[in-house]
């Protein structure tokens, strides 16, 4: 009786149990885990963002000039994938190259809530007057050229303190519990950043 049992094969009921547990404990580290680096990740961007902002409303201060917000969707998609810094110049908004754009996260998305229902132009824009150069050798482009189009920023910040349009920015992700919303703090002259729960 004794060698059968010991020339037996497989496992008992009760190894099975443990090996199903054991498991299912290293499953809820790894789940939790991977929640941690999103939630980090996720908060790391959102933070980026407000600091982003927060630039250009401190350099439209500092040199006496709007700066505004331009977002840039993607070709294919459709979607906002980057915003981009434009400085009124001259009669026009032109894009300038600091600070860097901010590219949005994969499965990141940004929702403009604006308290002006109305959409109307932050600011005049006027087209640029051709320079001597260009009207000698004929090199004056039309206002139909794809260069010449007006750009138009979402968002701009003035050199008073004020935003234009007043609202808030909401940054979002797909399938991610908790969103971002950005308003323009008047009092302090910053950009706030809240977290909310869908």
């Amino acid at each position: 009786m004794i060698s059968r049992l010991r020339h037996q094969k497989g496992y008992t009921l009760i190894e099975i149990m443990v090996v199903i547990a054991v498991l299912g404990l290293i499953a809820a580290v790894a789940a939790a885990s991977i929640g941690q680096t999103l939630n980090k990740r996720y908060s790391s961007e959102a933070e980026k963002l407000s600091i982003w902002l927060n630039q250009l409303a401190d350099f439209s201060i500092m040199q006496g000039a709007a700066f505004g917000v331009l977002s840039k969707p993607d070709k294919k998609t459709k979607k906002i994938s980057q915003l981009s810094a434009v400085i009124y110049y001259r009669n026009q908004w032109v894009e300038v190259s600091f600070p860097e754009p901010y590219i949005l996260g994969e499965g990141a998305d940004i929702q403009w809530i604006s308290d002006d229902q109305e959409k109307q132009p932050l600011v005049y824009q006027q087209a640029a007057l051709p320079t001597k150069e260009e009207i000698k050798i004929g090199d004056v482009r039309s206002p139909e050229d794809e260069e010449d189009k007006f750009l138009e920023p979402t968002l701009a910040f003035l050199p008073d303190g004020y935003v234009e349009p007043e609202g808030s920015i909401k940054l979002f992700y797909k399938g991610y519990k908790l969103s971002y919303i950005y308003y323009w703090d008047s009092e302090n002259l910053r950009i706030k950043m809240e977290k909310l729960k869908k």
